[in-house]
């Protein structure tokens, strides 16, 4: 009898030991999720969920550059070429493009012949991608210049990635990549992005 006692005595203490570490481990996930749900989760929703939805206008255009002669020089059109966004002298500008300001101030890039986004790619590249609502699909015009035959050019700047769309010039007559790349202060040709119809 008195070994039962002693076996029942030991389960019971064994018993609230164990309560007490489940009680501990369910205290521990309970703020692991929390935490996520602050820190983390919380980050990955965020980018589409707090931005504005509602289309203000949207309107056909031509992305230009003014090209390596600065302004005057013969317009570069942003294009797909083999898989990469190129800046490219096109002769006649045309509306490949639909730019559909949202309001809160930014635009989203759509490409006509494939109804892609323009948006910050992987490093410093600008890629087309499957159109979202996310930061990195945003762009926000800033620092805007006059050009030739009243032509305003300003610096798209990436909602979410912060840098602006960049031609950088190849070597040769290869055409200038689209890259993304530190927003000048006092912009050049490089950073000039003018919105154009068709003519």
């Amino acid at each position: 009898m008195r070994g039962k006692r002693d076996a029942r005595a030991r389960v019971r203490g064994s018993g609230m030991a164990r309560l007490t570490g489940a009680g501990l481990a369910i205290s521990l996930a309970g703020a692991g999720v929390a935490a996520y749900l602050i820190v983390g989760g919380s980050h990955a929703s965020r980018d589409a969920s707090e931005l504005p939805t509602k289309v203000l206008g949207t309107q056909a255009v031509g992305l230009v550059n003014p090209g390596p002669g600065a302004l005057g020089s013969e317009p570069q059109m942003l294009l797909a070429t083999r898989g990469s966004l190129t800046f490219t002298g096109a002769g006649q500008v045309g509306a490949n493009w639909t730019a559909d300001q949202m309001s809160g101030g930014t635009y989203i890039f759509i490409y006509l012949p494939n109804g892609l986004c323009l948006g910050a790619g992987r490093g410093a590249t600008a890629a087309l991608q499957r159109c979202s609502l996310q930061g990195g699909q945003r762009w926000v015009p800033e620092r805007q210049v006059a050009g030739p035959g009243g032509v305003d050019y300003s610096q798209l700047r990436n909602l979410s990635d912060r840098r602006c769309l960049t031609a950088v010039a190849a070597a040769g007559p290869a055409p200038a990549t689209a890259r993304l790349e530190r927003c000048q202060v006092s912009p050049d040709w490089h950073q000039l992005i003018a919105f154009v119809t068709a003519s």
